[in-house]
């Protein structure tokens, strides 16, 4: 757990006794914790898919009854069922990296003042705009517009968005090779993500590979997320270690 998060839970719960404030930052804060494990559960998944659990193998039977001679043909490539897992691995992955911040956007509201009424939906965006609006000298706010008006961030929200209304892989057979020395099958090409999916027909004129863009993008939202947690600390700290920050 990094420093500035068990700061935070330390100093939270010696300070506030609002038993709805309590069992608010509480859950929220394990939520956090368990969507950055689910974002990372379904990276190793993509990691680890094997063209070779889809492969079949059928058997043809030659021959009289009584000698039943087995031959084994060239394995074919199960393309259905490689996509269904890959584009499913996806939606998880794009899902829980996204909750995982607006989750945190949760948070921040227990953490922070807030003198209108919270939204009944509240995101990621929620909380910054609420943080812009009402607490302008506070770091958490600063750092927040940074990362989401970052070209990371906005190439990745269309991603989220869209893995709820189509798949992001098209269903294809890409064909696959046998290598003499790894004694295994890949695929001829890299799966690749569409440009913008918000665009379709999709286009991928930027060569954007999913598994290698998966792996940065994770490392961006956790980077963002232990930042979030040491700028959240500095503004208790400026504050008197008052909590909700004023």
């Amino acid at each position: 757990m990094p420093a500035a998060k068990q700061a935070i839970q330390e100093l939270f719960k010696i300070s506030v006794s609002n038993n709805d404030l309590v069992y608010k930052f509480n859950l929220y804060d394990a939520s956090v914790t368990q969507k950055l494990w689910s974002t990372n559960y379904y990276l190793q998944r993509l990691r680890s898919l094997d063209v070779n659990q889809y492969l079949m193998y059928p058997t043809t039977t030659s021959g009289t009854t009584s000698t039943g001679e087995v031959f084994v043909s060239d394995p074919i490539f199960d393309a259905p069922r490689f996509y269904y897992d890959l584009n499913r691995l996806l939606d998880g992955f794009f899902m829980n990296s996204m909750s995982t911040l607006d989750t945190l956007g949760h948070q921040i509201y227990t953490l922070y003042k807030c003198k209108s009424n919270p939204p009944k939906k509240i995101y990621i965006r929620t909380a910054m705009g609420m943080l812009t609006r009402e607490h302008t000298n506070c770091k958490l706010g600063h750092f927040l517009s940074s990362q989401l008006g970052s070209r990371w961030f906005l190439e990745f929200e269309p991603f989220r968005h869209c893995t709820t209304h189509e798949s992001l892989i098209k269903f294809a057979d890409p064909g696959t090779v046998y290598d003499d020395i790894t004694k295994s099958y890949h695929l001829l090409k890299k799966i690749k993500l569409p440009d913008d999916p918000r665009s379709i027909p999709f286009k991928y004129t930027r060569n954007r590979k999913a598994i290698e863009y998966c792996d940065g993008l994770f490392n961006k939202i956790h980077s963002l997320i232990d930042k979030a947690y040491d700028n959240i600390l500095a503004d208790i700290r400026s504050n008197s270690n008052t909590i909700p920050v004023p």
